[in-house]
């Protein structure tokens, strides 16, 4: 098992091994991102789940689909993020 150091939490862990289902993301993801993090983000009740529904998104529109991947990106301060995140549980 490799180790990386999460973006996010910048804490050292073993790479996630699970498959993520994001196609070309998710190697990037695994690279960067620790599985709690992970968790926190994808997890019943997560930060995606928040995100959907403060945005009101319809993953059914591509632009939405969009806007989910830029709000994941800044969410775990991946280093081409074009949105800046806002945490609305706080």
């Amino acid at each position: 098992m490799s180790e990386i150091t999460c973006l996010k939490c910048e804490k050292t862990s073993e790479m996630m091994t699970d498959n993520l289902f994001l196609g070309k993301l998710e190697q990037e993801i695994k690279k960067n991102v620790c599985q709690d993090c992970w968790n926190e983000w994808n997890g019943p009740g997560g930060v995606k789940t928040m995100v959907i529904n403060e945005y009101r998104l319809n993953l059914g529109d591509e632009s939405a689909r969009e806007t989910l991947k830029n709000q994941m990106r800044a969410f775990f301060k991946l280093p081409d993020a074009s949105a800046e995140f806002k945490d609305y549980r706080t």
